[in-house]
């Protein structure tokens, strides 16, 4: 299982590194087998505008379903691993 509380971080390390992004993660689905699928949204303060759509299993990370503003990532990439990109891109860094 991932750590809820690295994503937190890492979440809140975005927003408070752009002050104009903010963040909204809701659970979209679980069953009672243990499957959790998250949903991560990023937000433009500007114009609230969605910037930004993350879909991943709660249990392994997993991403399943990636669109950012200019990001370009694939599905089966870890949700923490697509955090850390977003905050470099964010910063103007090379992914």
């Amino acid at each position: 299982m991932i750590d809820r509380i690295i994503i937190l971080n890492l979440l809140n390390k975005l927003s408070t590194e752009n002050k104009n992004i903010f963040w909204k993660m809701d659970c979209l689905y679980c069953d009672a087998r243990g499957t959790t699928i998250n949903q991560i949204k990023i937000y433009s303060q500007e114009n609230c505008r969605n910037i930004g759509l993350f879909i991943y299993r709660g249990e392994t990370g997993i991403v399943q379903f990636c669109m950012h503003d200019g990001l370009k990532k694939s599905s089966s990439e870890n949700i923490v691993d697509l955090l850390l990109d977003l905050i470099n891109y964010t910063r103007g860094e090379v992914v």
